[in-house]
């Protein structure tokens, strides 16, 4: 079993401080923090849960000069 950490959006934003509403924006810019889609149809882009991967966001603030808090 993996020990990979997923959070949600307002996970995200209460632990880094990145709002809500601007990770909306670069999922649909396709920019930013990497993202993963659970439960959405094939060839569907909208419903699903929308979860980031705790290590993945960690690497890209790193990677972008940003000090992580988690």
């Amino acid at each position: 079993m993996s020990n990979t950490k997923f959070i949600r959006p307002k996970d995200v934003e209460n632990i880094f401080s990145i709002k809500v509403s601007t990770l909306s924006k670069q999922r649909q810019g396709s920019y930013g923090l990497p993202y993963t889609v659970v439960g959405r149809a094939k060839n569907k882009k909208r419903g699903g849960v929308i979860l980031y991967n705790v290590d993945e966001v960690n690497d890209y603030l790193t990677k972008k000069g940003r000090s992580t808090l988690y």
